[in-house]
């Protein structure tokens, strides 16, 4: 996708933001390495998440990925990001999680991830969520 083919500079961020802007659904960039600090977040995820804006999101979630997953998921999920990422020969993950909106609702999001290299920034996910609450829970009654 990006790292060694597309480099994530100022050009190429403002092309992203541009882009991220018409997407329907959320996505957001965050590094692999350290406190996974996000890098970027479209409009939509801060609506997912029940917040009025960039730095309303960044209080709630401190901008970073562990930040945005609900803490009784975050181990299960990652470890689970890794595995998929290490068996995958594109670098692909799937997994639905639990977050916590502003509002203190408990929502269900599907995530969508790529893992690529970047050779200035490291490890970069890149990552499409939705909201799937009303999905998951009828799948739950159903069973």
């Amino acid at each position: 996708m990006f790292g060694k083919h597309f480099e994530l500079d100022e050009k190429a961020m403002t092309l992203v933001e541009t882009i991220g802007s018409y997407m329907p659904g959320g996505f957001f960039i965050y590094k692999a390495e350290g406190n996974e600090e996000l890098m970027y977040a479209n409009n939509a995820v801060f609506d997912i998440y029940g917040c009025d804006g960039l730095e309303d999101f960044k209080k709630l979630t401190g901008y970073t990925f562990k930040g945005m997953v609900h803490p009784d998921d975050y181990a299960e999920i990652t470890e689970s990001i890794d595995d998929q990422i290490e068996e995958s020969d594109e670098n692909i993950d799937h997994v639905v999680y639990r977050i916590i909106r502003k509002d203190g609702d408990v929502r269900w999001v599907d995530d969508y991830g790529h893992y690529d290299e970047s050779e200035r920034l490291g490890g970069l996910y890149y990552v499409f969520i939705s909201d799937i609450t009303e999905k998951h829970l009828a799948e739950e009654q159903a069973q």
